[in-house]
């Protein structure tokens, strides 16, 4: 027991540096990137209570400009610009602009036409919210409905001890689509508009939407917790690339690259239909308890805070999850991170 408290005072004490030392580097992103003059681009805001959509909202009500909301569905797009436009009414620049671009993100095709729009309109950019994915709410035995707990995807109990061919090859669907929306989304608009950013801001900065589950195991969230934490470590990674990037030469000029900057964002459970719509193995919707987790509202400004502080790297909402990331690493705490998981996601 008392090695167990020493290992949470290290921990806490390790956050506290942490976030001294942000407070002592605090810079001020619009100081270089005016809000009126940014272009900003939100991959994924088709839906009215989604972070895309609200990223929208308060950018629009900071004075931004320029915005461009990307998704898969034109009409669910439409329908979320034209209410963030009715809610900013009076608060938003009169010559706001926001532009609605039908895409699918795991396309090549389709990225590349995004980039090429980016570059006739606005002639570069300056931040990219990567906001799309999807998840995953069932046990893998559960994917072959051969779940002993119950939780299957036919909704019905078992009495089956092996998965069929059926059964597994549902389980890969399911890796496949997580890792679709999840992992090689991200790596191809990453790669499509890092260059991008490079050579035409003055700041540039990706924002990327990850999850908590990409930190800690969860029961039921195996596929989820998998393809999460291989996009933090993909966003991670190429944040280092970027590093070594910056200041090269761009070819056939004289002019150097710029630093990309990324802040990873791990937020917990977020109160909103993403679970119910996104759910690539289910259309139960969320098993987890809902009754404490976080506003989109919230997500998003301190999200936008952290971006005008410059203050990079990754953000864990809500903070104290950070100390259980932790100790769900640490064989002598981890079972306490795995009751709360159990009692979470109630499996």
């Amino acid at each position: 027991m008392f090695a167990k408290s020493k290992i949470v005072t290290a921990v806490v004490a390790l956050v506290a540096v942490h976030l001294l030392v942000h407070a002592l580097r605090r810079q001020s992103r619009p100081k270089v990137v005016r809000p009126a003059d940014e272009r900003v681009v939100i991959l994924g805001a088709s839906t009215l209570d989604g972070l895309g959509a609200n990223f929208l909202q308060q950018y629009l009500e900071r004075g931004t400009r320029r915005i461009m909301i990307v998704g898969r569905r034109q009409e669910a797009l439409e329908e979320v610009r034209r209410a963030m436009l009715e809610a900013t009414k009076g608060k938003r620049a009169p010559d706001a602009e926001v532009l609605v671009v039908a895409a699918q993100l795991t396309q090549s095709r389709d990225v590349i036409a995004l980039r090429e729009k980016i570059m006739r309109v606005w002639g570069g950019l300056d931040t990219l919210h990567v906001v799309f994915g999807v998840t995953s709410i069932l046990p893998i035995l559960g994917l072959a409905n051969v779940d002993p707990c119950d939780v299957n995807a036919n909704g019905s109990a078992t009495n089956a001890l092996h998965p069929t061919q059926e059964g597994l090859d549902s389980i890969g669907a399911t890796v496949d689509q997580s890792n679709e929306g999840n992992l090689k989304g991200t790596a191809i608009v990453l790669a499509a508009l890092i260059p991008v950013l490079q050579t035409t801001s003055k700041h540039p900065a990706v924002i990327a939407i990850g999850s908590v589950a990409g930190l800690i195991p969860a029961p039921t969230r195996a596929v989820y917790c998998a393809t999460k934490s291989s996009q933090h470590f993909l966003v991670r990674s190429m944040d280092l690339e970027c590093e070594s990037q910056a200041g090269t030469i761009v070819p056939g000029t004289n002019q150097r690259r710029a630093r990309v900057r990324f802040l990873l964002v791990a937020p917990g459970p977020i109160r909103n239909s993403f679970v119910a719509k996104y759910a690539v193995d289910a259309n139960t919707g969320p098993r987890d308890n809902r009754d404490k987790a976080l506003e989109v509202s919230y997500v998003v400004r301190k999200t936008l805070s952290r971006v005008d502080a410059c203050q990079w790297g990754m953000m864990v909402l809500p903070h104290y999850v950070f100390v259980a990331s932790l100790l769900a690493q640490l064989d002598t705490t981890r079972a306490l991170t795995g009751r709360a998981a159990h009692r979470l996601y109630h499996y």
